[in-house]
């Protein structure tokens, strides 16, 4: 069974190196919505990207896949709120938390759900999810290209961001929510049809931090919310 908890810790180990075209601390903005970012196909290289298939090799006329670059426009007014909340965060109820080794383990984190949910390994994702987001993914109708295009792997992430900071506070009891999105571009799985498949993942990560209760982060919501899949020109 894996554990959130030590995909979390690892990351601050180690933080995550981010290749973000964007704007300065755009990794930092809150994300509004679909259309906050522009998504350009720019050329096709040789550059090999992540796959699962060994089947894929770019020689002879074998199609390339293409690359695809993601600019991201942030709310200036949900940024602010989120540094507001993480920086209260910090101050009264973690003193040892670190929103870069957070980012990176919650690149880990929801990476790793994205391979066990495309191999349906429901049971390996006790630990990471709770049971309501299992349940709510494997209900999940994908498309075909979906379904066969749902992996993500750190090194073609380029952009994470944390969308939305909820402290609460009922009784003598403290909890903290923390919306991340993940965005990434990797090789489709068809690349006769598709040249480059762009994904955007959303997570929700939940911790209790009232005393004495172990320091355990989960995945209460996590979903596919965007999905583009560029097709492949044809040959003149």
């Amino acid at each position: 069974m894996l554990s959130l908890s030590r995909l979390l810790y690892r990351g601050s180990q180690k933080h995550f190196g981010l290749e973000v075209v964007a704007i300065a601390e755009v990794a930092k903005c809150p994300h509004t919505s679909t259309s906050s970012y522009l998504l350009q196909q720019i050329r096709s290289v040789p550059r090999s990207l992540h796959t699962t298939s060994p089947a894929h090799q770019f020689s002879g006329n074998n199609p390339r896949p293409g690359r695809m670059k993601v600019f991201y426009i942030p709310n200036p007014f949900k940024w602010l709120h989120n540094r507001m909340e993480l920086a209260a965060l910090k101050r009264d109820w973690d003193p040892s938390f670190e929103i870069e080794s957070f980012k990176y383990g919650a690149v880990q984190a929801v990476c790793t759900v994205t391979e066990l949910v495309s191999q349906r390994e429901w049971g390996e994702l006790c630990g990471l999810l709770t049971q309501k987001a299992i349940d709510e993914l494997r209900s999940t109708r994908w498309t075909y290209d979906q379904s066969h295009n749902l992996i993500l792997s750190p090194d073609n992430v380029q952009v994470v961001l944390i969308s939305t900071v909820n402290l609460q506070s009922i009784v003598d009891r403290k909890y903290c929510d923390i919306d991340v999105v993940v965005i990434g571009t990797r090789i489709p799985y068809c690349l006769e049809k598709h040249s480059v498949v762009m994904v955007e993942y959303f997570a929700r990560f939940h911790r209790e931090y009232t005393d004495y209760k172990l320091p355990d982060w989960t995945i209460t919501l996590f979903k596919l919310q965007n999905f583009q899949a560029v097709l492949r020109k044809n040959d003149t």
